[in-house]
């Protein structure tokens, strides 16, 4: 099984809808209540992770005093939004609305297409997956239970309260007899989704203001009055066990992120950062990503690769590839400085690397191709790097961002944020280059470098250009190699190699050209 939520997550996703993870953009956000999806686009799907707010858990407007005690509750609605959203992703086709919704009430029209749509997915998983459908529904109940109960408790007398459960029968009536409309409908036929949507749209009762929690609706609150509390929701079979293998994960995934936040949050107190913390995932935009650099991703890996970085010290070891005709005239000509072997790699001590890329505001216009680069960048560094060194990747505005820690793996996590970055924010590249140089000066690690991707505009912060000048001297003084990326001519003098943007092939190139320099130069 993968070792984070997130990874579980899009596996479990991607084996119910049927599609290619490129297809599809998924985040995974502690800032968002409710689970929420956008079809245009690209459908977008945004899932709520559990978090804690003044000290008690929470997720999808549910609350809870213990993590340990709710873990099964609080997963068991996480999974059911995960199915419930990958029904959508499997035969939901907004196209089919998109031109009735025009000049009509824009929530009523949601709420429309996600009655239709929702009993359209919920058949689907009792046909295609019928082990979480009933769990799902057991969770539906609950809930449903909950509002029903409400409702009668808000009406004060009791032939109001007769007459309400009169009322909400025959609503439930009504509704299963457009259930049976809504699942006749051929997928194909465009024009029969429309003359069902005429009729849920103009019916008053139809429409509920109950929201399912795991589920997503236009109607979901921005902020939460009242929350439901403490509640206990039981399932079983193979549902309960992903649900338990959620749990598990996370309290291990909490682990580990609170001691690399630890880490960071102590080298970097004096910093005006105003918090460090972990880049959001997007497997799909990394793969789309990838997809449009492979070609020049083996190039560059390569080339780094094979660029030396320590003084050859004579003869060459004996190991590598036997060369069976050197081996034969070595011992014929009884001649030991023949040699033998070839070496299968070329000589390298570790280095240690900080790829720090900046993603303020300022960064819109050319972020798209920039990112390009940052991936090839990142995927040179797990290839240098993979045997005896250590790399990170960063990104930062007036935040700092850990998309991979040195003492990470690059795994499917750490490429999702990749796909994750955002643009936003201001630009505090002054305490982006100090915080990454204390990093690296953890280390005992000769060969250390920042390569940082910007614009150079330092923005946010009181005399920033002259801070960042100072940073960047001190990471020198400290035997760092500062290399700029993307900074136009002639704002060059501080940094160890600079360059400015001009496309991947070219970028690449004079990248590569500056590597083997900056690498010669420390022979």
């Amino acid at each position: 099984m993968k070792d984070t939520v997130q990874d579980i997550t899009q596996q479990l996703f991607f084996d119910i809808c049927g599609k290619k993870p490129m297809d599809i953009d998924m985040f995974f956000l502690e800032q968002q209540y409710f689970p929420k999806i956008n079809y245009e686009p690209r459908m977008t799907v945004y899932f709520p992770m559990p978090r804690q707010i003044q000290g008690l858990d929470t997720i999808q407007g549910c609350v809870f005093s213990s993590l340990e005690k709710s873990q099964y509750t609080i997963f068991s609605l996480f999974f059911a939004s995960v199915c419930h959203a990958a029904g959508h992703a499997k035969i939901t086709n907004f196209s089919n609305y998109k031109q009735w919704m025009k000049d009509k009430n824009k929530k009523r029209a949601y709420e429309t297409f996600e009655f239709i749509e929702d009993i359209r997915v919920n058949k689907l998983l009792e046909k295609e997956f019928p082990e979480y459908y009933s769990e799902i529904q057991k969770i539906e109940e609950y809930f449903k239970n909950i509002y029903e109960k409400k409702t009668l408790e808000d009406i004060t007398t009791s032939s109001k309260k007769i007459f309400s459960n009169t009322f909400l029968t025959k609503i439930k009536t009504q509704r299963e007899v457009l259930k049976k409309k809504i699942l006749d409908i051929d997928p194909k036929d465009k024009k029969k989704f429309i003359e069902i949507a005429d009729t849920v749209y103009e019916s008053s009762n139809i429409l509920s203001d109950y929201l399912l929690p795991f589920a997503d609706h236009y109607s979901h609150p921005k902020r939460i009055e009242k929350w439901n509390e403490n509640i206990i929701i039981n399932t079983n079979g193979v549902f309960f066990n992903l649900v338990e293998r959620f749990g598990e994960v996370w309290f291990e995934q909490l682990k580990r992120r609170a001691k690399i936040r630890k880490k960071y949050g102590g080298i970097a107190e004096d910093l005006e950062f105003d918090k460090i913390d972990f880049a959001p995932e997007n497997i799909g935009e990394y793969l789309r990503l990838r997809n449009a650099t492979h070609l020049f991703l083996k190039k560059m890996s390569s080339q780094m690769k094979m660029t030396p970085n320590v003084m050859d010290e004579g003869m060459p070891e004996d190991m590598g590839w036997l060369q069976m005709q050197a081996a034969i005239q070595a011992v014929a000509a009884q001649n030991n400085n023949i040699q033998i072997f070839e070496q299968d790699d070329y000589r390298r001590i570790e280095e240690e690397w900080a790829i720090v890329v900046d993603t303020s505001s300022s960064m819109r216009l050319k972020f798209d191709e920039m990112k390009k680069f940052a991936i090839c960048l990142g995927e040179a560094a797990n290839e240098v790097n993979s045997k005896n060194g250590k790399w990170g990747f960063f990104t930062f505005n007036n935040n700092f961002t850990i998309v991979k820690d040195h003492y990470e793996n690059y795994d499917q996590s750490s490429k999702s944020r990749i796909g994750g970055i955002e643009i936003k924010g201001l630009s505090f590249i002054a305490d982006a280059v100090k915080l990454c140089s204390r990093i690296l000066e953890r280390e005992n690690i000769e060969r250390k470098y920042i390569f940082l991707i910007t614009d150079g505009q330092a923005l946010g912060t009181y005399q920033a250009d002259k801070k960042m000048e100072e940073a960047i001297e001190a990471a020198r003084k400290r035997g760092i190699s500062v290399v700029a990326i993307g900074i136009p001519t002639g704002v060059t003098k501080i940094f160890s190699m600079c360059m400015p943007y001009e496309g991947l092939r070219k970028t690449i190139a004079k990248f590569l050209n500056a590597y083997t320099l900056l690498a010669g130069d420390d022979l």
